[in-house]
Parts: structure tokens; C-alpha cells; sequence
């Protein structure tokens, strides 16, 4: 059995095992409590399972583990979507935006590395992940804290503190650029 076969197997047992899973908790569980509108509540988790997918035949199967990326640029989507679902919101989207692309893209970029095992892959995607983050929690900071999208109140710690923080990252950045590198 060559590797593709072995990996396109792996691949089908993994969908087959979660498709039963499924199947027996939903047998399994008390009609009652499986009583949640999930039109409402749960349509995120059908954007994350195609991204599953996708990452999952990514890394069985070495020649597809180009949908790496794709997977997870949808997986991450659906997550943002889960999480703005449940706690209405959607306001975020002005900031989160960068955990979906260049976040997410970079998550693909290291997973697709390691399946082909290229450290300079992993190493472009792990810059890439931390560049998504601190996009995303910089806009974060300004669309939540100045602009306030979400209507949210941070009480002191939104008002006095984070400015504070943010002064004090701007300074410590100043600071370390002026310092010869060898320190």
C-alpha cells in the first residue's frame, strides 16, 4: 500500500469514526438536552467541519497538504463565527478579521510545513500567526477601547489602565531601537 492509499484510508476512517461518534451521542443523549436551537446557536460547526476536513486530509495525505491553508483559514472562520454567535458580537469583525487572514493563513502555512517537514515553511508561518495576532489585538484595543464597536464598558481598566499599557509598549519599542543589538 502506497503512502497516498495509506493516508486517503486514514483520511476515510477518521470521517467514519466521527460520523458514528455523532450518531452514538445522539442516541445516547436525553432528547432534552439536545433541545438547543441549533439554527441559532450552532450553525458555526458547519463552516468549522469542511476547515476539519480539509486540514485532516492535508495531513494525511502529503501531496494534498496544500488544503492545510484553506482548512484552516475556514476553520478559523467558523470559530470567529461561533464565538461572535454566541455572544452577539458581530462588532468584532472590525478587529477580528486578522485572526482569520493573516492569523489563520499562517497557521496553515505551519501545519503545511510540517506535513512536508520544510522548517522554512513553519518558520514563515509561525511569523506570519504572530503578525495576525498582534494585529488583531492592536485593532482590538483601538476598536474596543477607543471607538467601543461592541458597546462593551472595560470600566477602569479600559478608561486608565490599557492606555497605560499601550504607552508603556510604545516606549519599551522606542527604547529597544535606540540600544546597540549586541544588548
Amino acid at each position: 500500500m502506497d503512502r497516498t492509499t495509506r493516508g486517503q484510508a486514514i483520511v476515510f476512517g477518521i470521517v467514519l469514526v466521527l460520523i458514528g461518534t455523532v450518531y452514538l451521542l445522539l442516541e445516547i443523549i436525553p432528547e432534552r438536552l439536545l433541545e438547543i436551537d441549533l439554527a441559532r446557536y450552532g450553525w458555526p460547526v458547519f463552516v468549522m467541519a469542511p476547515g476539519l476536513v480539509l486540514i485532516a486530509v492535508g495531513g494525511a495525505v502529503e501531496d494534498a497538504s496544500g488544503l492545510c491553508l484553506p482548512g484552516t483559514v475556514v476553520l478559523v472562520a467558523g470559530f470567529v463565527l461561533l464565538v461572535q454567535n454566541t455572544f452577539d458580537l458581530f462588532a468584532t469583525w472590525s478587529y477580528a478579521w486578522a485572526l482569520v487572514a493573516p492569523g489563520s493563513v499562517g497557521l496553515g502555512m505551519w501545519l503545511q510545513g510540517l506535513v512536508v517537514g520544510d522548517a522554512g515553511l513553519r518558520a514563515a508561518g509561525a511569523r506570519t500567526m504572530r503578525i495576525g495576532f498582534v494585529v488583531f489585538l492592536l485593532a482590538a484595543v483601538f476598536f474596543e477601547g477607543i471607538v467601543h464597536v461592541s458597546g462593551r464598558n472595560f470600566g477602569f481598566i479600559g478608561r486608565v489602565l490599557l492606555p497605560f499599557l499601550i504607552i508603556g509598549i510604545g516606549v519599551f519599542l522606542m527604547v529597544r531601537r535606540t540600544m546597540p543589538a549586541g544588548r
